[in-house]
């Protein structure tokens, strides 16, 4: 059997999102719009396979609304120095990152700043860059496979 460069391209599209599967923010995120919320934690999960912060956020009309805000794997953010208790429970935090797809009150972050405004980053930064070159894969092998497609038709 003769290897051809779109059966390569083909394995190596189909492998990339079960290697990275739950690591593909761009499923539950909108990877092309960014929203920044504040307010305070309420609680930090430094885990794996991706840290998260509990946050009250103040909502319309003075109530407050819970948010989620999921990272980096925990490994990721310890290689970039943080912590298991980088944050605490009644920091006051902003959070710049992916909102859900759902509608629902969960993004995927890219940064994190503390209240005196310090930018402590959010990991290697690598997540949404994962997600990124998924979706380019996913959208080159499309187009080939549409053209393979429409060049077999009479």
């Amino acid at each position: 059997m003769k290897v051809t460069p779109a059966i390569v391209l083909s394995v190596a599209l189909l492998a990339a999102p079960a290697a990275w599967g739950h690591h593909n923010f761009a499923a539950h995120y909108r990877q092309d719009e960014m929203i920044e919320i504040t307010g305070v934690v309420r609680e930090f999960r430094f885990v794996n396979p991706h840290v998260r912060v509990y946050l009250e956020v103040a909502a319309h009309g003075g109530d407050t609304e819970t948010w989620m805000a999921e990272g980096d794997a925990s490994v990721a953010l310890r290689r970039s120095g943080w912590t298991e208790d980088q944050l605490k429970p009644g920091d006051r935090i902003t959070i710049v990152g992916n909102p859900a797809r759902s509608g629902a009150n969960m993004l995927g972050w890219e940064s994190v700043r503390l209240a005196d405004g310090t930018d402590i980053g959010g990991g290697d930064g690598r997540v949404g860059e994962r997600s990124r070159i998924i979706d380019q894969r996913l959208a080159e092998y499309r187009r080939q496979r549409d053209r393979q497609d429409t060049a077999g038709e009479p």
